[in-house]
């Protein structure tokens, strides 16, 4: 008797598992809910997805996982539409709207508000953002989503619409119709596991527009949506959504549990140069897919600064680097269902930098007179650009040119030059220049004697020269500038005349050529 007892109940049990069952308002999300699922691949599905009826069996379990999401329930105050939508029991977020191009592109921030009951799971409208401005489409016929209690054979047939109007574009219209049938049940498996269900088919048929200057242009918004529903999981364990104007699949998503797998290679990022000195600044840009909620930078070694204000959890951190070497870059970067993380070995290399340095042979050539650049720039140079300015009457002789390491060089006209060096080696360039580093003076002014006994003071002079001189005689002098002109031509006869005023000549380099008895000389000087 008690073998009998047992069987029964082992047959009600498994009959019970299989038996039919409804959908009620207990079964629905409620506001602040936040349910996980998988976006699935649409290149098949193990068995049509069409196929339906009593005590049908749904085998979904090889679905190739795409990756995850999650979806949050927001009430209604946690929207940019609480005024629009106070009554409603919460609000989805969703794909943004495309308006075309009288609505200005995009609409943003897009919302679907629902409200639920004891009797009904209805859409009551749409918000989306236009132009800095939150709108809200209340619908004046409601869309009916389910009645409770679901269970199979229900049909449900309904109409909506609703529309708003914003600054000067025109009004944003949405209607349609939504016929519902709960058309199966049985058992579906997914990758999430097997469940005993209802299986719901929608069919809508509407149109989003934008009225403007009494002129619209309608958005159709066909589609079919095939929906599997279990008691107490709140959200579907299966939505397949059809576009019915192509009758291609538009996306395939199951309530799922984490699976860190569907975030591999999520993570990613790149360097604006990785290859730099200790000189360079690095910027770390994130190019993750999705939209992440925090970000984890880690690089090794640890011989860096973070700079211009960002940090280990900034999106696009900028680095500077105190050590040469390779550095390993990782990147963490969490979502709402999970996260991810990539790195890159030996992904920048640092390498000591160039510094460009030179000297020159003489910096006070006569005119025609040759003379050497020689380069002592450190950091493994490999290319060299020499530059005089101004660049007329300079030619690069002995068979050395501007991009030879130490050229040699000839003025052939007076003047002030300077010399500018750029440098470049793995790391990059660097460049310095020497203004009024050469000094170019006329070869016939210059006559010397080893018997001169004439000297100026100081030099480089500021306003006054002093002359000294250990002869009694007087001194005949001019001042001539570095194109041949004279500028001050002044006898000295007594210690009162030794004295010269320089400051209203322009500052730069001067010859003085002086005449004492039978010695002659050219002296250079500085007025600075």
């Amino acid at each position: 008797m008690k073998i009998k007892i047992l069987i029964l109940l082992l047959l009600v049990c498994s009959f019970s598992s299989w038996a039919q069952i409804n959908i009620l308002n207990a079964d629905m999300p409620r506001a602040n809910d936040t349910l996980r699922y998988s976006n699935a691949s649409n290149n098949f599905l193990p068995i049509t997805f069409e196929g339906t009826g009593a005590n049908f069996t749904w085998n979904f379990a090889n679905l190739t996982i795409q990756n995850q999401e999650v979806q949050r329930y927001f009430p209604p105050t946690s929207t940019p539409y609480i005024l629009q939508f106070f009554s409603a029991s919460y609000g989805i977020p969703e794909g943004n709207l495309n308006l075309g191009p009288v609505g200005g592109g995009t609409a943003s921030n897009a919302f679907s508000f629902y409200r639920t009951s004891n009797q009904s799971l209805v859409q009551i409208g749409r918000g989306a953002t236009i132009q800095n401005i939150p709108l809200g489409i209340v619908y004046s016929q409601r869309d009916t989503i389910y009645k409770f209690p679901l269970q199979f054979g229900d049909t449900i047939f309904g109409n909506y619409s609703g529309e708003a109007s914003f600054q000067q574009l025109g009004t944003l219209k949405q209607s349609g119709t939504r016929k519902t049938i709960v058309d199966g049940w049985g058992m579906i498996t997914t990758p999430f596991g097997t469940f005993n269900c209802l299986r719901i088919k929608s069919t809508i048929i509407g149109s989003d527009s934008i009225v403007f200057g009494g002129f619209g242009i309608p958005i159709p918004t066909d589609r079919t949506e095939y929906t599997w529903l279990a008691k107490g999981e709140k959200y579907p364990i299966l939505e397949v959504i059809v576009n019915n104007l192509t009758s291609q699949i538009s996306s395939i998503r199951f309530k799922d549990k984490y699976r860190p797998e569907a975030y591999a290679n999520n993570a990613n990022f790149t360097a604006n140069r990785t290859l730099a000195s200790t000189l360079d600044t690095i910027t770390l840009t994130n190019t993750s897919i999705g939209n992440p909620t925090s970000y984890l930078w880690e690089i090794t070694p640890i011989k860096f600064n973070y700079v211009a204000g960002t940090n280990a959890s900034s999106p696009s951190p900028r680095i500077l680097f105190t050590d040469t070497g390779n550095y390993s870059v990782k990147l963490k970067v969490n979502y709402l269902g999970g996260s991810d993380d990539t790195i890159k070995v030996n992904y920048i290399k640092i390498r000591i930098g160039a510094r460009a340095a030179f000297t020159i042979s003489d910096n006070h050539p006569k005119l025609g007179e040759n003379v050497s650049l020689q380069d002592e720039s450190t950091g493994d140079i490999l290319t060299w650009q020499w530059t005089v300015i101004p660049n007329t009457g300079v030619s690069f002789v002995s068979g050395t040119s501007n991009v030879s390491q130490n050229p040699t060089i000839q003025f052939n006209q007076t003047g002030t030059f300077a010399i500018q060096l750029r440098v470049t080696n793995v790391a990059g360039t660097n460049t310095l220049r020497k203004n009024e580093y050469v000094h170019v003076w006329p070869t016939g002014e210059l006559t010397h004697s080893k018997e001169a006994f004439i000297s100026f003071f100081p030099n480089p002079v500021l306003n006054l020269l002093q002359v000294k001189s250990s002869q009694p005689e007087p001194i005949n002098l001019k001042i001539i500038d570095m194109i041949g002109n004279v500028v001050i031509c002044k006898t000295i006869a007594n210690e009162s005349d030794k004295e010269i005023s320089l400051e209203h000549l322009p500052r730069g380099m001067y010859f003085i050529q002086w005449v004492q008895g039978k010695q002659t000389n050219t002296e250079r000087v500085i007025l600075r």
